[in-house]
C-alpha cells in the first residue's frame, strides 16, 4: 500500500493514461486500487495518514481472536442515547465520561491486543482513526470502476456480518456498562449519551460512578450536561 498526499492529482494521471482502476472515497480518505492490485491511499488529514497502520493492526487482532475463539454474537442491542422519564429535573446534574470508550472496551474484551491498544493512544489526533478502524470492520464498500480511464459502473463489496458483529458488540457493551450503572443510581440517573452518563450531582453519586468505572477498568472524567 502506498500513501499519497493528493489523490486528485494521481486520479487525473490515471485517467490521462487511460488506466483501469477503481476508487472509493470517504470523509477521511480515498482508496485507489490499480489493475495490478496495488492500493494507493490518500487523505486530507495528515494525522490520519500517520495512524493508518491502526486499521491493519485491528484487522489482524480480530482475525487472531476469531482463530482462537471463533465468531461472536453481539450483546443485546441498546440505544446510543437514553433519558430517564422519572428523573426530577429540579436536581442539579453532573456527568462522567468514559475515556476512549470503544477502544477500551475492544481491548478489555480481548478483541485488540495491548500493543494495538497502546499504539492507538499514542497521539490525541488518532481518535478518529481509532473509531474508523473499529467502525469499518466488515463494512460494505462501494468502488467506482474505471476502464480505460473512463467510469463504467459501481462495484459493491458486500458487508461481512461476522466482522460487523465485533463493532456492534463493542458499542452495545459500552452502553451495557452505562445501563448497569444507571440501574444502580436508580432515581438519581438522568441519561446517557454515547459514552457519558449523567446523574444527580452528589459526592456519593460521583464516587459511586467513578468506582464502578474503575472496577470495569475504564478511565473517566467529570463532564457538564450538554
Amino acid at each position: 500500500m502506498k500513501v499519497k498526499e493528493n489523490h486528485k492529482e494521481y486520479l487525473d494521471h490515471l485517467i490521462r493514461l487511460k488506466k483501469d482502476f477503481k476508487i472509493r472515497e470517504s470523509v477521511n480518505y480515498a482508496e485507489i486500487v490499480r489493475s495490478d492490485g496495488e492500493k494507493i491511499v490518500s487523505t486530507k488529514n495528515n494525522q490520519f495518514v500517520k495512524g493508518l497502520y491502526l486499521f491493519a493492526m485491528v484487522k489482524r487482532d480480530i482475525e487472531r481472536y476469531i482463530a482462537e475463539n471463533g465468531y461472536i454474537t453481539p450483546s443485546d442491542e441498546l440505544p446510543v442515547n437514553y433519558t430517564s422519564d422519572i428523573f426530577d429535573e429540579n436536581n442539579k446534574v453532573v456527568g462522567m465520561d468514559m475515556d476512549n470508550a470503544y477502544w477500551t472496551i475492544a481491548y478489555l474484551k480481548g478483541y485488540i491486543s495491548e500493543n494495538t491498544y497502546n499504539k492507538g493512544l499514542e497521539k490525541k489526533e488518532f481518535k478518529p482513526i481509532r473509531l474508523s478502524a473499529l467502525s469499518t470492520l466488515g463494512k460494505g464498500k462501494t468502488y467506482k470502476v474505471f476502464k480505460d480511464g473512463k467510469y463504467e459502473f459501481d462495484e459493491i463489496a458486500k458487508a461481512n456480518k461476522e466482522l460487523e458483529n465485533f463493532y456492534l458488540d463493542i458499542r452495545y457493551s459500552t452502553y451495557g456498562v452505562l445501563l448497569e450503572i444507571a440501574n444502580e443510581l436508580g432515581d438519581d440517573f438522568h441519561s446517557w449519551k454515547t459514552d457519558c452518563i449523567f446523574f444527580k450531582d452528589t459526592k456519593n453519586n460521583i464516587d459511586l460512578v467513578r468506582k464502578r468505572f474503575d472496577e470495569f477498568g475504564i478511565q473517566s472524567k467529570v463532564e457538564l450536561l450538554g
